[in-house]
Formats: C-alpha cells, structure tokens, sequence
C-alpha cells in the first residue's frame, strides 16, 4: 500500500477526533496529530471546507466531516471489512451509535437549565440507550461485534461509551448489555489501544 502523508487536525481534547486517532493507532498507521486550541480555531475557521473540525490532510488535500476520516482511517488501519455483507452490518452498528451522538451532545452540553437537563438524562438513559444497545446487544457475534477480530465498529462503540457517555452521563452503566461491555472492554485490552491509551 502506497504510503501517504496524513495530519488530521482537531482540538486538544477527544471529541469528533478521537475515534479517528484511535483508528490510526491500531493500524500503526504514521500521521501527524495536530492539536489546536479554542482561541485559535477562529482564525482556522475560514480554511476548513465546511468550518469545522475534524479535518484530515492527505497528500496536501484537505478533507472533512469526522465519520468520513474515520471510515478513510479504518481502511488503511485494516479495520473496515473486505467482504461487502460484514461491511453492512459494521455500518449498521456504526450508523445506529452515530444516531446517539446527536442526543448526547444536546443534552449535556447545549441544555443549560439544570432541571431539564436532569429530566433529559433520565429520558436518555432510561429510554433511548437502551433502546439502541438492547438491538446492538443482539447483533454481537463474539469477542468483537463481527466475531473474533475487531472492525471500525468496536473502536466506534469504545469511543462513544468511554470518551462520550460515560464522561457526560457518569452514572451510565453496560450493566444490561453484557455483550457490549465485553466489547468494549476488548477493545480497550488490544494492545495497540492499550500503549496508545497509556500515553495519554
């Protein structure tokens, strides 16, 4: 495989960038981490394509949307599936942890008023997560989501529950999706995660 030169640019802090990182990571794939603060990001605004970070430079061309980079990422880090069916169900997975982001964002960090924010948490955690882990919980076919090796899928469903959730919602808990907390868990245990998670 042709090797690239690769600089994805992001907050100094996970977020939208993390899975990507984590991604790159795995596949001890070469790239340079940038790191930018809040007060400079204005400045970099007008640059970006669509005015926003992520964004993924390879070769000298700049690309964006931060699921669009990770799918580019797990590509090249050997963790998007070859076989066209394990690729529908990793997106399916994919797509249906993606649906919770949007929620979650909103609820912890753009409601303001404590008294809603508390009545949207419990909606979130009583109705909504287990509604998508319970169907997630069904589609796990081993160690990994696919089976005995990991896809894009794992490291997505890592990011979301140790990087997102749990970090907003602390009293978040895989109790009830035992399948998916073995994952997780998995994940975290693979070790390239575990050296790069080591060194943060």
């Amino acid at each position: 495989m042709t090797q690239h030169s690769i600089k994805l640019t992001y907050f100094d802090e996970k977020g939208r960038g993390e899975l990507s990182r984590l991604l790159f990571a795995y596949g001890g794939v070469p790239f340079v981490d940038e790191r930018v603060s809040h007060a400079d990001f204005p400045a970099l605004k007008p640059k970006l394509p669509f005015g926003l970070l992520p964004v993924l430079e390879v070769d000298g061309t700049v690309y964006a949307q931060s699921m669009a980079i990770a799918r580019y990422a797990a590509k090249i880090a050997g963790l998007y599936p070859s076989d066209p069916v394990e690729a529908l169900k990793a997106n399916m997975f994919s797509c249906t942890l993606a649906e919770l982001e949007g929620p979650f964002v909103e609820i912890v960090f753009r409601t303001k008023d404590e008294t809603e924010k508390a009545e949207k948490i419990k909606t979130f955690v009583d109705e909504t997560v287990p509604k998508s882990f319970g169907a997630l919980e069904k589609l796990v076919q081993g160690k990994f989501i696919l089976g005995d090796k990991p896809s894009f899928a794992d490291l997505q469903l890592f990011d979301l529950v140790e990087n997102n959730l749990k970090m907003g919602i602390p009293t978040l808990s895989l109790e009830a999706f035992p399948k998916l907390a073995a994952v997780v868990i998995n994940v975290e245990a693979e070790p390239k995660i575990a050296a790069y998670l080591a060194k943060q």
